[in-house]
């Protein structure tokens, strides 16, 4: 371990590094300042907002442990995106560290560096550092819960499997889609056909429902909300595009020669790692299970997320990030450990190496939707504010980041259509938040002699190409101005006619 520490020290330096780049220059995008908004409030508040009944199903979907520790770390630093993110930054250098540790454990040192280094560098890994959400968070719980859980079961010692309950509990907390992954773990004593392991495992897991126990009885509610909820249904090929997404990011591809050569990539990546694989399992020893261990945690719970996502979707490539952890664990094997000739070997890693550096070219650059530049939409509008005006925002997407921006400018916006997809912000949560939707544009307007309308172009065309709310806005006052900030479009109306004074949302086409 000495010799491998200043690597690891090198490595962790790396990691810190891309994290930090443009880490406060991006915006905050509509997630992320719900997350600042709404962990500010504090724990009753946003208990209110998570756990009230509406229309029989709970306000919101998502346990508060990381909300409770956001609203604690932002009284220390404050609350800029720098601040905020940082919390993401940190967890995510930890978890760097134990999948050292884990990898390590599984494997050797070499692996172990290699695993280190592939994830301080993978797209994925650095976006969900760089967001103030929790899965950042949820990464370091899991990929500690099996290192717990891999030491407890080499070593048979009790306080491995009880650490291994509580963090596995705390990522319930964290996460609610952190059940697939233990679900993949705890289902290890089966496949692998060790009676013997059976015991600590259900002992483990009776620990972590003990802690859960308190949030188990609200998951019903909360699973009604995500019937409800925008999660399409997955196809096939969404699973190998959450293969890709480890390598690239969790955004999409313009080009499409780089989308062909890193999905391309990735397919033989798991070729090879399939081939040598099967060759490596034959035999019995300790590389054999660390190897099958790695495989079924980096897919496992895609396949069981998958698979629910039928009946209900769930499915989401960002709560499967511990799994992506995983699969960085058995691209280090196949680098190091697999007996590939290099020249094999060299092209395919050669093309991984150009997908990351592409992965994360566009994570740093990206400032359209959802992520545009909202910040400066801000800055524009307070520059040429004048008394009575207001910001109307067509929906909650825009308005949740510019009240981050600027809590000084007088803001509105539209509530979603009711039982639709994207209806997701409930009346509780907005209570909480303290930023009541209004039900139509007449009323968000509120008859003011000046709005600054916002829209993002992904809604218009969402709308096929014509928005409800920007026409009532043409229909009833004189557009002055447009100004597009990427693809956020902030408009400026003048002159409200009688309809528009009298904010009557029956006059909405």
């Amino acid at each position: 371990m000495r010799r491998s520490l200043p690597k690891l020290m090198l490595i962790l330096l790396l990691a810190f590094g891309l994290r930090l780049i443009a880490l406060n220059s991006r915006t905050l995008w509509y997630d992320e300042a719900f997350a600042v908004l709404f962990s500010e409030k504090g724990l009753n508040a946003m208990l209110y907002g998570t756990l009230s009944p509406v229309d029989g199903a709970a306000a919101d979907v998502h346990p508060l442990l990381y909300y409770t520790a956001l609203n604690g770390w932002m009284r220390l630093v404050g609350q800029s995106a720098l601040a905020v993110r940082l919390l993401g930054v940190l967890t995510g250098l930890l978890t760097i560290a134990v999948l050292f540790q884990l990898a390590r454990e599984l494997f050797d040192t070499r692996v172990a560096l290699v695993a280190a280094l592939i994830a301080a560098v993978a797209p994925f890994h650095v976006q969900y550092s760089q967001e103030a959400r929790m899965y950042s968070l949820l990464g370091l719980l899991l990929i500690g819960a099996t290192w717990c859980f891999v030491r407890g079961w080499r070593t048979g010692s009790a306080r491995y499997w009880v650490v291994f309950g509580v963090l596995a509990g705390l990522s319930m907390y964290t996460q609610q889609l952190a059940a697939f992954y233990l679900l993949a773990l705890g289902l290890l004593p089966f496949l692998a056909r060790r009676r013997d392991r059976v015991g600590p495992v259900l002992l483990s897991a009776l620990l972590a429902l003990l802690i859960y126990l308190p949030w188990l009885v609200n998951l019903p509610s909360q699973l009604r909300k995500v019937g409800t909820y925008w999660i399409p249904r997955p196809t096939p090929g969404e699973l190998l595009l959450t293969l890709w997404k480890y390598s690239y990011a969790d955004l999409e591809v313009h080009a499409p020669l780089i989308a062909v050569l890193s999905l391309a990539t990735i397919a033989i990546l798991l070729v090879l790692l399939i081939y040598r694989a099967q060759a490596a399992l034959r035999y019995q020893n300790r590389t054999r299970a660390s190897l099958a261990l790695a495989l079924w945690l980096a897919g496992g719970p895609i396949v069981l997320m998958w698979l629910l996502s039928q009946w209900r979707p769930v499915f989401l490539a960002r709560a499967l990030l511990p799994s992506g952890l995983m699969f960085y664990v058995a691209l280090a094997w196949l680098f190091t450990r697999a007996r590939l000739p290099r020249p094999i070997l060299a092209l395919p890693v050669g093309f991984w190496l150009c997908t990351v550096a592409a992965g994360l070219s566009s994570l740093y650059t990206w400032e359209t939707f959802p992520r545009p530049p909202f910040d400066a939409a801000d800055q524009a509008i307070a520059r040429h504010w004048q008394p009575g005006d207001r910001v109307v925002h067509a929906s909650k997407i825009t308005m949740l980041p510019m009240v981050y921006y600027n809590r000084g400018l007088a803001q509105s916006y539209v509530r979603d259509a009711p039982g639709s997809p994207e209806d997701t912000l409930a009346r509780p949560t907005q209570e909480a938040l303290q930023l009541l939707a209004d039900e139509c544009i007449a009323a968000a307007a509120k008859g003011s002699a000046r709005v600054w309308f916002a829209i993002l172009q992904e809604q218009i065309a969402q709308q096929g190409g014509q928005s409800p709310e920007l026409n009532w806005m043409n229909a009833h006052y004189r557009a002055a101005s447009t100004e597009a900030f990427n693809d956020l479009l902030i408009y400026r109306f003048e002159q409200p006619d009688d309809v528009a004074r009298r904010a009557e949302c029956e006059a909405v086409p």
